[in-house]
């Protein structure tokens, strides 16, 4: 009887150990794997957004994957143009090209201008310019431009008058500095003041007269070569726009050699524009 409990109490425990082992075994196979669904699942909140409708979405690794690699792709791009931009900035920034246009009066002053009565004429100009950039405030700038002035003149003397006009092609190359003035000026900000000299070249002219009952052309030979000063002011319109207002004054004579007025051509040239400028 005693051999029959005993082993009765021996079975019942070896048959209870293996169970509870495997209960165990698979209760932890269970946790793991519902650990793993819950992390999906998980996983899956974390792939989802709502828009601005309030419908919610579905991303999927492969989606995410892509749109990470096109946003790292986009950054990079940008990155390379910036750098790109940097350099061709950095490269171009102590030396920008532009054109001018002006247009003005023009009279003649001097010793012998009141004799001949020059008055009032006009003149255009249109050119290229370069600025080369020595700070931000400071910059040498030469022009070349072509220039066409037109004048005329009338004097009487006892009774008889004498008239005529006189028009020329010019290149004009200026040297002037630039002073921009600082920032912070309220007044004057984006204002500009420039100086330098100027020289004319005399490419072609045309002249005519009447005296009484007698015509003529061809009286006045201008000089070849012209110098002068320029003073200005401009004010920014923009980074790359900019108008101005010139005064010019030569200190030669505009005339090499007259053939009325018994020679006298003490007179030289100046001038008054408006101006635009237009950096590329």
């Amino acid at each position: 009887m005693k051999k029959l409990l005993t082993g009765s109490i021996l079975l019942s425990l070896a048959l209870a150990f293996p169970t509870q082992i495997f209960a165990q075994s698979s209760y932890t196979f269970d946790s793991e794997e519902n650990s793993d669904e819950d992390d999906f699942e998980n996983d899956d909140v974390s792939r989802t957004y709502v828009d601005e409708n309030g419908i919610t979405h579905f991303r999927s690794a492969e989606q995410i994957q892509e749109e990470e690699f096109s946003r790292d792709t986009r950054e990079e791009d940008a990155r390379r143009r910036a750098e790109s931009e940097a350099r061709l900035e950095n490269w171009t920034a102590p030396v920008t090209f532009g054109v001018r246009a002006s247009v003005g009066l023009n009279w003649l002053a001097g010793g012998d201008a009141e004799t001949w009565g020059w008055k009032t004429g006009f003149e255009f100009s249109a050119g290229g310019i370069m600025s080369i950039n020595l700070s931000s405030m400071l910059h040498i700038v030469p022009e070349v431009a072509i220039a066409y002035r037109a004048n005329s003149y009338e004097y009487t003397s006892e009774k008889i008058t004498t008239t005529g006009d006189i028009s020329s092609w010019e290149f004009d190359v200026p040297l002037l500095v630039r002073f921009d003035i600082p920032d912070g000026t309220e007044i004057l900000e984006n204002f500009y003041i420039e100086a330098g000299p100027q020289l004319g070249i005399n490419l072609s002219s045309s002249d005519s007269y009447e005296f009484g009952n007698y015509k003529g052309d061809d009286i006045i030979s201008p000089a070849t070569l012209e110098a002068g000063v320029t003073l200005g002011f401009g004010y920014e319109l923009s980074r790359d726009m900019s108008a101005d207002l010139r005064f010019y004054r030569a200190f030669t004579d505009f005339a090499k050699k007259t053939k009325i007025f018994n020679n006298k051509r003490s007179f030289s040239t100046m001038q008054i524009n408006v101006g635009f400028s237009y950096m590329f």
